[in-house]
């Protein structure tokens, strides 16, 4: 058997560096001597642990791009939180010294303050605290989820125009062209009655391509579609069914079902990326659920949409495979724009 750090090496995570991690020069403590750190001792355990390191790897090995992930924990390291792309016109600016000086001292940039070349041939994530979820431990998912938020942060953000825009306007396409008004319903309405309602269902799944806040008509669709936990844990809870825990997402966090669904990208890849190829029984875990059985009716912001025969449905499960193998592709398509560059997360 190949020891860990054989695997490593072979695997497309060509780096993880945690050695800084609540090991900061010095030693420094607080006034009641509790270590200094911009991480807890929760998240030092989750990140040294080899299982949570293979779990790591798994979900990166389905791209062929080289990914460096490093925890940095210094003096001033947590000011750094969601930054975005670190470029290189910052690097010979006074107030990130400490920074450049850590990524110098594991090879990313080069006495001339340019990136060397292994910075250049990598996509490289610099984690620099667990601020905002002080009590949620860095798992393996988490830090997927956080290297989302790294990749959205900045003024001009390829997450949201290359990954969010593209799945949305996917989940318009799919919701508009499978689940029309459910007849049962409506069939006691007049003509012009029908025709309102028809209208209202075309502005809100159209509200899922809109600039708008919160975008209720995204959150709906993730809480009853997402196969993730914080989508399901969702739904329970505006079900009356489970608890509200941190797992679930308020309209206004809508957003942070896109890092869910990108880590879910990641997670299931090579099932997403061969799911027009499989038996409806082979088909694995996969971004979305009901991919074998979508559901003939849903409630959907108030109104109750339906798939209205066998034809529709065998459409719509196209649509939804088609929807996962194009999400597959537009991660693999972001991760090539961001080749030679670093994230402070």
């Amino acid at each position: 058997m190949k020891s860990f750090s054989t695997f490593l090496i072979e695997a497309p995570l060509d780096e993880l560096e945690y050695s800084s991690v609540r090991n900061r020069p010095k030693d420094p403590r607080n006034k009641k001597g509790e270590k200094i750190s911009s991480f807890s001792k929760t998240d030092d355990k989750l990140i040294r642990n080899p299982k949570n390191q293979e779990k790591l790897i798994k979900a990166l090995k389905s791209f062929p791009h080289s990914f460096r992930i490093l925890f940095a924990d210094f003096q001033g390291s947590a000011n750094y939180h969601e930054h975005g792309e670190f470029s290189e016109y910052s690097f010979k600016r006074e107030e990130n010294k400490r920074m450049v000086n850590f990524l110098k001292a594991h090879g990313f940039i080069n006495d001339d303050f340019k990136l060397t070349e292994k910075a250049k041939k990598s996509i490289t994530i610099v984690y620099t605290t667990n601020r905002g979820d002080a009590k949620v431990g860095l798992t393996p998912w988490l830090i997927l989820h956080r290297m989302g938020h790294a990749f959205n942060a900045g003024m001009q953000s390829k997450f949201s125009v290359q990954f969010a825009k593209e799945i949305s306007e996917g989940i318009r396409e799919f919701m508009k062209s499978n689940y029309s008004l459910d007849e049962g319903r409506y069939k006691h309405l007049s003509d012009n009655q029908y025709r309102d309602i028809e209208a209202k269902r075309t502005r809100i799944l159209d509200d899922i391509v809109r600039n708008k806040f919160p975008n209720e008509s995204l959150w709906e669709f993730f809480t009853k579609f997402g196969n993730f936990n914080s989508a399901k844990r969702t739904e329970a809870h505006a079900q009356g069914k489970g608890k509200r825990t941190k797992a679930v997402v308020k309209p206004d966090r809508y957003f942070e079902f896109f890092y869910d669904l990108f880590v879910a990208f990641l997670w299931y890849a090579e099932n997403s990326r061969n799911v027009s190829d499989e038996e409806d029984d082979k088909l694995g875990s996969l971004p979305y659920r009901f991919v074998e059985k979508l559901p003939e009716k849903i409630q959907f912001r108030g109104l109750h949409l339906s798939i209205s025969d066998e034809l529709v449905a065998h459409q719509a499960k196209d649509y939804m495979k088609t929807m996962i193998s194009n999400g597959v592709r537009t991660v693999e398509k972001m991760f090539d724009s961001f080749e030679g560059k670093i994230f402070l997360m």
